[in-house]
């Protein structure tokens, strides 16, 4: 009699909440960012082994070029950020819409283009802002909207410029790739007009997120902030060489091998023969280096390179920097290391613990390089610095936080 009675009374409270027009309990609601509103048409309760369609709706900043495109890129087609399937029509309110489908329940991170890295979307002060998240959980409309573009924010000085220090940019051609421009950033150490000293390189990917907030992708490395401060403790000084990296050329320029899944890669070769045959001859004429002492550094698909350099140019590079590396796309580096008969003389590899949309999967191909550097002879604490970062995930904040080390223990001497 006591389990009818529950029964009845659960029935009760049921009809109670449809009668009042009351919400029942339901599953988590989906995040997503402040800056977009919903309007959800409700179904019922999806199965999780189904798929759902969500219309994301955009408004865009009124000097947007009338002939431009607007792209939705994110982690479901591999960040690219003029992918002709993910391009938003034009509404005649000067809106842009999609409608995509996702699994249910699948949590999806994406930003809007339009058609580049170059021209990102910003913040409303000009920053970069984090990827937006929104968890697939109900069909409906999701509105967003755009403040700024990259490429108009970098063009009209919007944001925050955050250099100190010593630095200089100029612009040069690369020869290796059909005369690409491509914008430089040198940082000079604090003493350097004051003395005849000459300094160890630094070669970094990048350039856009290494000095500058105001040009940053997702923040900055704070290179110069870092070195000023080395400088002032301990007298450590290097010159820093910036290279930005080329939009949507990235990719091929960073990967010395041709991704078959992904289409891309296979430029890495020519990019650090620009390194090695013409912007290094012009740093080491143009000012006071120490030509033998020249370092590599870089994060993701930079961390690749950088490895890619070292061992194809040992006798250049004696210093290799590899953060957060993207093995995983060019996995035939193993091979390209394995069978490389000189490496550079001290390498600094890094990862977090919680890199990716698979952690475990890019713990486990940056230890297997690690391995194999061990094999050739490498030794932790002696020329092979292997740091895990707990809890770190795959961006610009936890690599600043570990460059000082890492750039202390490849150029100060043991």
């Amino acid at each position: 009699m006591r389990r009818i009675a529950l029964i009845i009374m659960g029935l009760v409270f049921f009809a109670g909440c449809i009668e009042k027009g009351q919400e029942l309990p339901t599953a988590e609601t989906p995040f997503y960012t402040e800056t977009s509103t919903s309007t959800i048409a409700q179904t019922s309760p999806t199965p999780e082994n189904s798929k759902i369609s969500v219309t994301f709706v955009v408004e865009v900043p009124e000097y947007t070029p009338e002939g431009d495109s607007i792209y939705i890129a994110g982690d479901f087609n591999g960040w690219n950020p003029g992918d002709e399937d993910y391009k938003l029509k034009k509404r005649a309110d000067g809106k842009w819409e999609i409608t995509l489908s996702f699994q249910w329940g699948r949590k999806i991170e994406f930003k809007f283009t339009r058609g580049s890295w170059e021209t990102v979307e910003k913040g409303k002060n000009g920053e970069e802002i984090p990827n937006r998240i929104l968890v697939i959980e109900k069909e409906g409309t999701y509105e967003f909207k755009v403040y700024h573009w990259r490429d108009y924010v970098e063009e009209a000085g919007v944001g925050t410029h955050t250099i100190v220090g010593n630095v200089i940019t100029f612009k040069m051609k690369i020869p290796q790739l059909d005369n690409r421009e491509r914008r430089i950033w040198i940082y000079l150490p604090p003493d350097y007009n004051q003395s005849n000293r000459r300094y160890p390189v630094l070669y970094m990917h990048d350039g856009q997120n290494l000095f500058d907030q105001a040009t940053s992708f997702a923040g900055e490395w704070q290179v110069d902030e870092t070195l000023e401060r080395l400088f002032k403790e301990k007298g450590f000084a290097i010159i820093v060489v910036g290279i930005d990296n080329g939009g949507d050329r990235r990719i091929d320029e960073y990967s010395p091998w041709v991704n078959s899944e992904y289409g891309k890669g296979g430029e890495g070769d020519a990019y650090v023969r620009f390194i090695v045959e013409t912007l290094k001859p012009y740093i080491d004429s143009e000012y006071r280096t120490l030509p033998n002492e020249t370092g590599i550094m870089g994060s993701s698909l930079g961390g690749l390179i950088s490895i890619y350099a070292g061992f194809k140019y040992p006798e250049v590079f004696k210093y290799v920097g590899a953060m957060s590396s993207a093995f995983w796309f060019n996995p035939e580096i193993y091979e390209f290391v394995k069978n490389s008969t000189a490496g550079p003389e001290k390498i600094y590899i890094d990862w977090g613990t919680l890199e990716g949309k698979d952690p475990k999967a890019y713990i486990e191909t940056n230890k297997k390089l690690v391995e194999i550097l061990k094999e050739k002879g490498y030794r932790e604490g002696v020329n092979l610095m292997v740091i895990e970062e707990k809890g770190a995930t795959h961006n610009e904040y936890h690599w600043s936080r570990r460059f000082p080390n890492a750039v202390l223990w490849l150029f100060e001497d043991p």
